[in-house]
């Protein structure tokens, strides 16, 4: 199954339909709804994509950086926080907006995992983006601390059993829904294979499943983390859906085909059933015609 991105940001539901309207003039039927914001009004995005006859395969939610380090309010990527009171409100923020989108009836719940909570997480996470957003051809980059991947007072260990908590709860209030973790964009993120690999076998849900994203893998294999195969080798059994988008410096969600990801390695990995998802941060369709071309000439598509 093949399906796009269309994503809730401050433009709101006219921006929406715009993309569905190009998706569905590139022949996609089935779309991937991305939400950051929980004030949305639902209710009429339903509407409007019925009215339109755009399907939803998964809805994604997810939050900004500068708003998922911030761990003194809850967000859709704050389910391990350490305080266990965010944790829950951030759990019931996830529930409450799934619920909202039932009449949609999306298949599948897409999470991240959201941050380590440590005293310099956004201070290194900024030194992190600045040395991504060089251009090591024009200017020189600064260099990485040796120490800057270090994580000083972290607890991830209680952030890993709030997060199973609230999993655990969701997935068994959404029975019609296969929840799905993704790898994390940072190499700060919670889920690393590690940890990933310890909730899924400490949940055993059946719907409970892997979301794999090219561009956050391709991320933290280029800052030496994890190698991009890793992510597929060990979760392949899970393996749900892929987002598929590229990378240019600290900037992902860029059309596939015009980054430095290797797509064609990645389509033998996929099974049938898998659902793939194309993802643009194109607004005038001009990337997502071109990403869409792409995918079709390396045979995910």
């Amino acid at each position: 199954m093949k399906a796009v991105t269309v994503k809730l940001d401050d433009k709101g539901l006219d921006s929406i339909l715009k993309r569905v309207r190009m998706g569905q003039e590139l022949g996609f039927d089935q779309f991937d709804l991305a939400i950051e914001n929980p004030q949305a009004p639902l209710g009429r995005i339903v509407k409007a994509l019925k009215e339109v006859n755009a399907r939803l395969c998964a809805v994604r939610l997810s939050e900004p950086r500068q708003k998922a380090t911030v761990f003194r309010r809850p967000g859709y990527s704050k389910l391990g926080a350490l305080s266990r009171e965010i944790s829950e409100a951030s759990g019931k923020m996830v529930l409450d907006t799934t619920e909202q989108l039932a009449p949609a009836r999306p298949g599948h719940l897409v999470l991240s995992g959201g941050y380590l909570e440590f005293p310099t997480l956004i201070e290194r996470q900024l030194q992190l983006e600045e040395h991504l957003d060089c251009d090591s051809s024009t200017q020189a980059c600064p260099v990485l601390p040796k120490d800057l991947m270090q994580t000083p007072g972290a607890k991830p260990e209680a952030q890993l059993e709030n997060f199973c908590r609230e999993l655990h709860g969701l997935c068994s209030k959404l029975q019609g829904v296969t929840v799905c973790l993704m790898p994390p964009a940072s190499p700060f993120g919670l889920l690393t294979p590690q940890h990933l690999e310890w909730v899924f076998d400490s949940l055993k849900a059946r719907n409970l499943g892997y979301w794999h994203s090219t561009s956050s893998a391709a991320m933290l294999e280029k800052l030496n983390v994890v190698r991009q195969e890793e992510w597929l080798t060990r979760f392949g059994s899970r393996l749900k859906g892929v987002y598929l988008a590229d990378n240019l410096g600290a900037h992902g969600e860029q059309a596939p085909g015009l980054g430095d990801i290797d797509f064609k390695k990645i389509a033998p990995e996929l099974a049938r059933a898998t659902v793939r998802v194309l993802v643009t941060d194109d607004a005038s369709g001009t990337k997502m015609r071109f990403g869409s071309d792409y995918l079709v000439k390396v045979g995910i598509f």
